[in-house]
């Protein structure tokens, strides 16, 4: 009824008005944030947000079961998607580290790596560095791990 209110007059601004002063007029408290909440949604169609901000925006909107509900839509959004990016960036932190470890073991065993074969450690996914951890204790010349590598390929 208000979309259609304030899809026909030409004064959005005075019908919105008029709808905040009678939700201010509703008694039951509950009944007014959830009144005030679903105006401001249907509102928000049509006009301005800080138009509505102005004439509905106030902290009884807070304890709307609608503001609630897509309060807690939000958070659950943000609080997937921030997990997901810490995830992503743990992940690869772990790979780098697994990496570094791995080329710090390599160098030890057969001195400083050529370029191409610290890039080709560097390229392994971590199930194939997990591999070459374990495959290195068996190595004793260099060209082992170049042939282990080649394999990789």
């Amino acid at each position: 009824m208000l979309f259609a209110a304030l899809g026909k007059t030409s004064d959005r601004f005075q019908t919105l008005q008029q709808a905040a002063q009678l939700i201010d007029n509703i008694g039951n408290r509950r009944i007014q944030s959830n009144v005030a909440a679903s105006t401001a949604i249907i509102a928000g169609l049509v006009l301005e947000k800080e138009l509505i901000h102005r004439l509905l925006w106030r902290d009884i909107m807070r304890e709307s079961v609608i503001y609630q509900e897509m309060q807690q839509e939000i958070r659950q959004k943000v609080w997937q998607e921030v997990r997901q990016e810490v995830l992503a960036e743990a992940k690869e932190l772990v790979i780098q580290r697994v990496q570094q470890f791995i080329l710090r073991l390599l160098n030890r065993r057969f001195g400083n790596l050529t370029p191409e074969l610290t890039e080709g450690v560097q390229k392994l996914p971590i199930e194939q560095l997990e591999a070459l951890g374990e495959a290195l204790l068996d190595f004793y010349q260099l060209e082992e791990l170049v042939a282990w590598l080649d394999l990789c390929d």
